[in-house]
């Protein structure tokens, strides 16, 4: 049975219907992290606020440290706010200063949660890449 749609929207032939779907609620979850995290404010209709906005960080002229935290910040009031069944074990942002493969004006957020209502199940980890845009 299908839970939630797959982003990027992908046509298959797979399930019954025409894009591709999640079929339990931890893929689901994960599904809906990578959209808060990967949306911009203004971008969800009559959720102008929905997402991390991370666009608004990529240029912002501060220490990384105080970058790392801001975004962390971020995440974790999205997250609560959207996703409250989500509880978050690790949050980790990382600057071109932490890891060489990260370009420059990008940062990685890598994310481990579980479900609330399933405490003893393994974390699963989500993690994206916010670019400047060209």
């Amino acid at each position: 049975m299908a839970i939630g749609f797959t982003f990027p929207l992908e046509k298959t032939s797979e399930s019954l219907g025409y894009f591709k779907t999640t079929s339990t609620d931890v893929d689901a979850v994960e599904q809906n992290m990578k959209s808060i995290l990967l949306t911009n404010w203004g971008e969800r209709v009559m959720h102008y606020y929905f997402g991390c906005n991370f666009k608004e960080f990529l240029f912002e002229n501060t220490n990384p440290e105080e970058l790392k935290s801001k975004v962390a910040e971020r995440v974790a009031s999205q997250v609560q706010l959207w996703l409250p069944f989500v509880s978050i074990k690790v949050l980790n942002v990382l600057l071109t200063e932490d890891d060489s493969s990260i370009p420059e004006n990008a940062f990685s957020v890598k994310i481990d949660f579980v479900l609330t209502s399933k405490p003893d199940m393994k974390s699963r980890s989500v993690s994206v890449l916010a670019l400047a845009p060209q």
